[in-house]
């Protein structure tokens, strides 16, 4: 709004407040706000811009334009329709009310008071919810009144339906209001929720029995159910709450859906093909005139958004399912079975219900809206239970024909019992030989087995003897050893032999399994190797091993080879002199297998130097990443990483 402009509305609304005669003040007083609606029909005044133009800013203008609503002729349904009344809070209390109404598309709500604008919000069913105020809905706009004030309420309605737009708006305190929004909703809810488990229901029952028409009662349930929760706007606010416009379009064919599911029902249940060919072909007809009307109208909402000119050829071509509904009921009814006239009662009952809202939709056009959830739910409801009843009945009907059916099996079974008990005498006495000389042999191999594990526990003692020995033998050797490199080389020797016995002492639990956990491993060769060469504890050893990796024996020893030289050269050659010694070891699973890294801080080496002339160490450790298949990358920044990948 601008500044030339502003003073001209103040002016006019000004003048509206003191010489509005064309409407009554709607005295808003304590008995009027007893929590039940206020219609607003009766005190508006209005005026209609067909060539959409106007805004607030030119009602000034537009002033002697505005009649009292009862006497204004609308020239077409698309126009914008300025609606204006005067309310007058003569209570002494602030009110907090909500301005209500049922299905136009698109309002703005403007609130003045002393000519100054209080309130501007914009709602509308085809409202995004970006343009929605926080605590408004779709259908209605929260506002609140201060005690003994007046007010001009004005509101800009366009209908993009195309339906003669219906101004009923009302006031509701706003307490008033959210309880009665939220009985609808836990009746909405326990409706659509009976609707579900009636679905749930029949699929399990088709699942269970492959009973071709209980897919036809689920396409019918469906389809009435969403019907309803298109006309109740859920759909557009559970799916489509920025494109409320795209939600609406699935609200006609979804009562299609329904209807071609209740034709499926009648032409697959009553056996139409088989006893009634002209009737068969007249619904395969009438299932392809419901297919043809879903697509024109999606095609026409969906392009021109004239949802009154789909639902006025739905009205028109409405008698054609209703004739064949009797001509069906009329030739068929005297041969169906009593479980078939059941869905005949459900057919009565869905036709009734669809009449009913044919003729209320011709008759209050878009009102009719409202009931539409209501008898959708009521509906899918009658006709499940009538169907369940004659299903109910049909099963029944199947299970005594079924037992006269098993009685006749039952006699064969009779006489085949009495050749088959000697055949299986026979092959009894056959098997019981066979199952003797399996027992032998099961013995023989029990004992096999028995010495070949006693054999392997020896033996493994014998290792671990073995190596126990030559452990102790070099202990004992390694402080009467006076040249220096020699007694390296003697501890280096223990730190392999002692990660040798490590794999020996943990692989050959036969109760355990075959494989040893890395983490408890890792954690005594790292805490054995650091007494040897770290006595005092001044290097820090960081452990990042995740708990449960396990690795197979083989694997094992190459990797306690492995962290024994690695651990061996670092306490031997990368802290001299260094304050703040510290050794890295992490063991990870990765996309490959398992992923080993150890790093020091120490000094480091130059590994182009090393390439060309590697140690026993360096060469035993490439070696051995070789032999488990794995990938080895070394790098010698901030002191020296290995970084192994493990295949498992």
């Amino acid at each position: 709004m601008t500044l030339r402009t502003r003073p001209l509305l103040v002016l006019y609304l000004l003048l509206l407040f003191s010489v509005a005669g064309r409407a009554d003040t709607l005295s808003l007083t304590e008995a009027k706000l007893d929590g039940l609606p206020i219609e607003l029909l009766p005190y508006f005044d209005a005026w209609e811009d067909p060539t959409h133009q106007s805004d607030t800013t030119n009602l000034l203008q537009r002033s002697l334009h505005f009649q009292p609503l009862s006497k204004l002729e609308p020239q077409s349904r698309t126009s914008y329709y300025w609606l204006s009344v005067d309310l007058k809070n003569a209570t002494a209390a602030r009110q907090a009310l909500a301005l209500a109404f049922t299905s136009l598309t698109y309002v703005d709500v403007y609130l003045y008071r002393n000519g100054e604008l209080e309130l501007h919000r914009s709602t509308g069913h085809f409202r995004s919810r970006k343009f929605l105020t926080k605590g408004d809905s779709r259908l209605h706009v929260m506002m609140n009144l201060d005690p003994l004030q007046r007010y001009r309420l004005i509101l800009k309605v366009y209908h993009s339906k195309r339906y003669m737009p219906v101004f009923n708006f009302y006031l509701q305190p706003k307490d008033a209001y959210v309880q009665q929004t939220h009985r609808k909703e836990i009746i909405d809810t326990f409706s659509l929720g009976a609707v579900m488990l009636f679905f749930v229901y029949s699929l399990l029952s088709w699942l269970v029995s492959r009973f071709r028409p209980y897919i036809w009662l689920m396409c019918f349930i469906s389809g009435i159910a969403l019907y309803g929760i298109c006309s109740a706007g859920y759909m557009i606010e559970w799916f489509f709450p920025y494109d409320p416009e795209s939600g609406w379009l699935f609200n006609t064919p979804s009562a299609h859906l329904g209807s071609f599911g209740i034709y499926m029902l009648l032409v697959d249940f009553w056996q139409l093909k088989k006893y009634n060919p002209i009737l068969y072909r007249l619904g395969v007809m009438l299932i392809i005139e419901v297919t043809l009307l879903t697509i024109f109208g999606f095609t026409v909402n969906a392009i021109s958004g004239n949802f009154n000119l789909v639902n006025t050829v739905n009205l028109w071509t409405f008698p054609l399912p209703f004739a064949f509904m009797c001509a069906s009921l009329w030739c068929c009814w005297k041969r169906l079975t009593r479980p078939q006239k059941y869905l005949g009662y459900g057919l009565l009952l869905f036709f009734i219900a669809a009449a009913f809202t044919v003729v209320s939709s011709a008759i209050l056009h878009e009102k009719s809206i409202l009931m539409a959830p209501y008898i959708s739910n009521f509906t899918t409801l009658a006709v499940f239970l009538l169907f369940a009843t004659g299903l109910k009945e049909e099963l029944r009907q199947h299970e005594i024909d079924k037992y006269a059916a098993l009685e006749e099996l039952n006699q064969l079974q009779r006489k085949s019992k009495k050749l088959l008990e000697k055949e299986v005498e026979d092959r009894t006495s056959e098997l019981k030989i066979s199952h003797d000389r399996l027992k032998v042999q099961a013995d023989l191999l029990a004992d096999r087995n028995t010495k070949i594990e006693t054999l392997i526990n020896e033996l493994n003692h014998r290792v671990k003897n073995n190596l126990q020995l030559l452990y102790s033998l070099i202990s004992l050797q390694v402080p009467s050893i006076s040249d220096h490199s020699s007694r390296e080389i003697l501890k280096g020797n223990l730190g392999k032999i002692k990660a040798m016995m490590l794999v020996n002492q943990k692989l050959f639990r036969f109760d355990e399994g075959s494989s040893v956990n890395v983490d408890e491993f890792t954690n005594e060769l790292t805490t054995h190797l650091q007494k040897i060469y770290d006595s005092k504890g001044k290097i820090s050893i960081i452990q990042d091993v995740e708990k449960d990796i396990m690795l197979h024996g083989k694997l094992t020893l190459s990797f306690g080879l492995i962290l024994s030289e690695l651990l061996t050269n670092s306490f031997k050659y990368a802290f001299a002199d260094h304050e703040c010694p510290a050794i890295t070891i992490t063991v990870m699973r990765s996309p490959d297998g398992v992923l080993f890294r150890y790093s020091d801080n120490g000094r480091g080496m130059d590994l182009s130097q090393a390439k060309g002339r590697r140690t026993m160490g360096l060469s035993l450790i490439h070696d051995l990443a070789r032999q488990m298949n794995g990938k080895l990358q070394v790098s010698s920044e901030n002191g020296l990483s290995y970084e192994f990948q493990i295949p498992v």
